[in-house]
């Protein structure tokens, strides 16, 4: 048995989610595949645009974001600094800051380029967000656990092999459209595209903690923190990923990313 669709979805991070809850209000009717069993359980990206913003409001999200996200007032700014913390008393130092997202949409620029202002809100707790909305508008049709497993393209659509991990049985699908939203991992493979340019540049190691650094992290308008760690030659990144929000985490454990880098270092594509 073969299921048709208009448009089959691959992929269910934010790109994909979005793309469903776009459809949905657009009346375009289509299926959602994640190989994935949920959404990610990891930080990954987390600062979202102005003009993401504005496509996140047309499908009815946004206001849940916001209520999620770090505050304006402490995401005006970038900051630099000689270590973080440690017996030198130069530990901690303010090398430079620089002011960003429109200093908390302050900036007037900012404010006329869009009615909308930007988030912090890293996608382990965007995506389940995204994934209730689009749930909500186009019910049965999102299948995380659903691996695409192959395809074949004609002059008149897509037709694509699926698994179902939570049954461990196949069945095929047949599209006029396939988008794939799944970061490169699967579609360019399976559709013989590869790859050019420089590859693997760097690599990263992520930490995500839960720690009351407040006391340590004394500048409260600023969301990134990079460190220059002397005594491993590294530099590193802090950044709040919430789920409180951060006028909150004075009062409670707030949870941060620290990633840091190794120059010339190298990593496997899309790490």
């Amino acid at each position: 048995m073969t299921n048709e669709t208009p448009v089959l979805i691959v992929g269910g991070g934010g790109a994909g989610l979005t793309c469903s809850m776009l459809l949905s209000t657009l009346g375009v009717e289509h299926v959602l595949v994640s190989s994935l069993p949920g959404t990610s359980i990891l930080p990954k990206a987390h600062v979202l645009n102005q003009r993401a913003m504005e496509i996140l409001g047309d499908v009815d999200v946004a206001e849940q974001i916001y209520a999620k996200s770090t505050p304006a007032e402490n995401m005006a700014a970038m900051g630099w600094y000689a270590g973080f913390l440690g017996p030198d008393p130069d530990f901690g130092r303010l090398i430079a800051k620089v002011e960003s997202w429109g200093c908390g949409y302050t900036n007037l620029n900012w404010m006329q380029a869009s009615p909308c202002r930007s988030a912090n809100l890293p996608q382990i707790r965007l995506e389940p967000i995204l994934k209730a909305r689009a749930e909500e508008l186009n019910p049965g049709a999102i299948r995380f656990h659903h691996e695409l497993i192959g395809l074949e393209q004609d002059r008149d659509g897509v037709s694509a092999r699926i698994k179902n991990h939570d049954t461990g049985a196949e069945y095929s699908a047949r599209a006029r459209y396939l988008l794939g939203c799944d970061g490169g991992r699967t579609v360019p493979k399976l559709a013989g595209v590869g790859y050019e340019g420089l590859g693997v540049i760097s690599q990263t190691a992520t930490a995500h903690v839960s720690a009351d650094l407040s006391k340590v992290a004394r500048d409260p308008d600023v969301l990134i923190r990079w460190i220059w760690c002397p005594a491993i030659g590294a530099l590193a990144v802090l950044v709040p990923m919430g789920p409180m929000r951060r006028r909150h985490w004075r009062k409670r454990s707030g949870q941060f990313s620290a990633a840091s880098f190794a120059p010339a270092v190298m990593a496997n594509p899309g790490e």
